[in-house]
């Protein structure tokens, strides 16, 4: 397979499990003590090509204040993260999708 299909394809997994975080800490917003969690992008990218690793560290978001309940959620900044991270989902979706119909086209000759 090329290699640039199973980086688009770890792009996504890293998306699709960055989503549930930020899903955990929407659904936490009322939650008191409630820590907000993400994942660093760059890094978890990083090591999942360089080790092929599946695993993902989790950290505490570190963009949030805490209100009076000690929360750190901020819906207006999780809400900002999960369109960026659709929106590189959707991207990664679109290439693969691209790379296929040119892989499928040179199959059949160009035509």
């Amino acid at each position: 397979m090329d290699d640039s299909i199973k980086l688009l394809e770890k792009i996504m997994d890293i998306c699709a499990y960055r989503q549930k975080i930020l899903a955990s800490n929407i659904a936490n917003a009322d939650t008191p003590k409630y820590k907000a969690k993400d994942l660093n992008f760059q890094e978890e990218l990083k090591r999942a090509v360089e080790t092929d690793e599946q695993s993902y560290k989790i950290i505490e978001a570190s963009t949030t204040m805490p209100n009076r309940d000690e929360n750190t959620v901020n819906i207006e900044v999780e809400m900002t993260k999960v369109a960026e991270t659709m929106l590189m989902y959707n991207t990664a979706t679109q290439l693969i999708s691209t790379k296929i119909r040119m892989i499928k086209s040179a199959v059949k000759g160009g035509s």
